[in-house]
């Protein structure tokens, strides 16, 4: 039974993967209309523009048009991204099917890059534009321009290659969303006019002590540039040799907000052409230093084999979420897919999430004080009451302390420069921009939702047995879990390692069946009446008797035809089965937190010095084997070294990992 409802796992997986991809299909045609209104508007109210100056209510309502544009096209955006990226972290997905879901999430990236073109053209044009510097990956950086130019080349007998100074530091400060527009832009150029030949990227720095200056060189032997033309090139609406044009994709616009932007940067961009013989495209731009460790060779080397992607990917799959089975959040959206992206990256997590479509309905929820949430994720833009005027009432109108201080976190496609401002000041602890980004989710869910005061020192969920587990032999003597008969399990499958297994299994698989049932209606019930048939037969698999006996009377009333009574029973046995995911997966924390490991006085040095130089060239399999052998023992002393290291990791701020082994070295010697 349970290798037949894993199979029924994995074929309804792959029939969900192929509703993700029409899904993205479909918002990508949106996608592109919205583009074309969006270019041919900003035509329009730049001609206006420059007829007459433009007073302060002309310039407010270009905010707000941008701001609703800036919304309605990352809304679908948010699906495809998200969809994708969930899809990609799971271990199933081989092959083709793999690459061609990678290459749709890439292009969803390549879209939000081409949406923010639009936009920013207006804004420079409004004088609204301005450069948000932050902290980046500079490998990252790199690897994602290489991902959407590859699929530039397609079936053209084009070689691109990369050529890239190993001495560039891994993490750089300045606005990286417009460097990567910039250079995607000039890339974009040379291959759109490279039918044959090469395209060649080099990338390489000046030092400047706490800065560098950043030089980007793409040489093509595409067909060049007259001379009469080269005053042209960056010109906005304006495209050299038309006819030729016409015939290729765009909407000659890159050039010009390149300009733009690189102008806005302080920085340069110089051209070399001659007809038929192709051109060199030159942007030099300063950048601050975040980091003084470099790419290194093995990075460099990486990238250059066009193989940093996979290494990406594997860090990103690997990305290992805390368990908070304790806690409870609600997620308000109008739209589902939106609170259907939230729920999927959330879910690892193991905390109860809770979902409504209206801002009112949140207000009426905290109003009432039950269920009690420990953060509420908040959507702006929604029909009726939105999120900021809901977020206003919870905190000044229902007079309650738990109104008042309940983290309320912005997640929210309205993602204008500015705008993350005005939303903490209107009572948001914090801003999530859509589409939704794991890590900073991940960091969000870490300071605003995690309660450790219940947890012990090492992270462990505080559970019902934990305390006095080491004197007693029985799983059924240390756990209790509610509609779980332990001890018959124990007896039916011979061993507590057997046992575990499945109980895992279940936990694992249970999930998915559960997501095929929240949107029940009459034309899927025979589907509904098969998925929950295939939850009954596990449940009494493992004696969670509870779960299987009322998963039989569902079963039951759908074979019926009951709609009536399916409808009124489903969203309590979803959160009856739930109740009881979240007990197994804090008993199986639990468990595998009891393991006794060997002890040693304190972490060896010589590895702390092996994890420092993995961290600073991203090697990802060693950093993995360093901590795995560092965290078989346990510690007499700086054991919250470790601790600390494996928190860091999980997020891949290796910046902060090698500050901080660089000081324990010094401290030994051994700097």
């Amino acid at each position: 039974m349970l290798l037949f409802w894993g199979k029924r796992c994995r074929i309804r997986k792959i029939i969900w993967e192929v509703i993700s991809l029409t899904i993205a299909l479909a918002a990508v045609i949106a996608i592109v209309a919205f583009l074309i209104g969006g270019a041919v508007i900003s035509f329009v109210y730049d001609a206006i523009s420059k007829r007459r100056p433009r007073s302060a209510a002309e310039n407010e309502g270009m905010t707000q048009f941008l701001a609703n544009m800036s919304h309605e096209m990352r809304t679908p955006l948010n699906a495809i991204i998200g969809l994708s990226e969930l899809t990609l972290s799971g271990e199933d997905l081989r092959g083709d099917s793999y690459d061609n879901l990678e290459k749709i999430y890439a292009s969803g990236v390549a879209l939000l890059g081409i949406i923010n073109d639009i936009l920013d053209i207006s804004k420079i044009e409004s004088g609204l534009f301005a450069l948000s510097p932050v902290d980046y990956d500079t490998p990252s950086l790199i690897n994602d321009i290489l991902t959407l130019n590859v699929l530039r080349v397609g079936d053209k007998p084009v070689k691109f290659s990369l050529a890239i100074d190993e001495n560039i530091p891994s993490r750089l400060f300045g606005d990286e969303l417009r460097l990567k527009q910039v250079f995607n832009s000039i890339l974009d150029n040379a291959f759109k006019y490279t039918e044959v030949g090469s395209v060649d990227w080099r990338v390489s720095c000046e030092d400047l002590g706490d800065s560098i200056r950043l030089v980007s060189s793409v040489t093509d032997t595409g067909s060049g540039i007259r001379p009469e033309d080269m005053s042209k090139l960056f010109l906005t609406y304006d495209q050299i040799d038309s006819a030729s044009t016409r015939r290729k994709a765009g909407a000659g616009l890159s050039l010009s907000i390149a300009k733009r932007v690189v102008d806005l940067m302080d920085g340069t961009i110089t051209v070399q052409s001659a007809p038929g013989r192709g051109s060199t495209f030159t942007v030099t731009v300063t950048q601050k230093k975040a980091s003084d460790s470099p790419l290194g060779a093995h990075t460099a080397e990486n990238l250059r084999n066009f193989k940093y992607a996979t290494i990406k990917r594997q860090r990103n799959t690997a990305l290992v979420r805390i368990h908070i089975p304790y806690a409870r959040v609600l997620v308000v959206d109008d739209v589902q897919t939106n609170l259907d992206v939230a729920k999927g990256i959330m879910r690892p997590y193991g905390m109860a999430i809770d979902c409504v479509t209206t801002g009112q309905a949140a207000v009426d929820l905290i109003r009432a004080g039950e269920p009690v949430y420990s953060a509420i994720f908040m959507d702006h833009m929604m029909p009726g009451m939105d999120g900021i005027e809901a977020t206003q009432i919870i905190r000044n109108e229902i007079g309650t302390d738990y109104a008042r201080n309940l983290p309320i976190i912005a997640l929210t496609a309205n993602a204008l420069v500015g705008n993350e401002e005005m939303f903490l000041k209107s009572g948001f602890q914090a801003f999530l921009a859509k589409p939704i980004d794991v890590t900073r989710m991940d960091a969000v869910i870490r300071t605003w939702v995690r309660d450790k005061s219940k947890e012990d020192e090492r992270g462990r969920v505080v559970f019902i047995g934990d305390a006095d587990a080491a004197g007693k032999t029985s799983l059924s003597d240390r756990w209790h879990i509610y509609g779980l008969d332990l001890d018959r399990a124990l007896s039916r499958f011979g061993d507590e390692s057997a046992l575990l297994m499945i109980l895992r299994s279940y936990a694992a698989n249970t999930q998915l069946l559960l997501e095929q049932m929240r949107h029940v209606n009459e034309d899927n019930l025979s589907d509904y009446s098969i998925t929950v048939h295939g939850i009954k037969g596990s449940s009494y698999g493992i004696c969670a008797d509870v779960v299987g006996k009322e998963a039989e009377r569902l079963e039951q009333t759908a074979k019926a035809g009951n709609i009536e009574e399916v409808l009124a029973s489903n969203t309590a046995f979803i959160g009856l089965v739930e109740s009881l995911i979240a007990d197994l997966a804090a008993m199986l924390t639990s468990i595998d937190s009891q393991i006794t490991k060997p002890t040693s006085d304190k972490p060896n040095l010589e590895l702390l010095h092996k994890l420092y130089i993995a961290c600073g060239e991203f090697d990802i399999d060693t950093v993995d084997a360093i901590m795995d052998e560092l965290e078989s023992f346990e510690y007499a002393a700086q054991g919250e070294v470790v601790v600390w290291l494996r928190e860091n990791v999980n997020v891949m701020d290796f910046d902060s990992i090698r500050e901080r082994l660089s000081e324990l070295c010094d401290t030994d010697g051994k700097g």
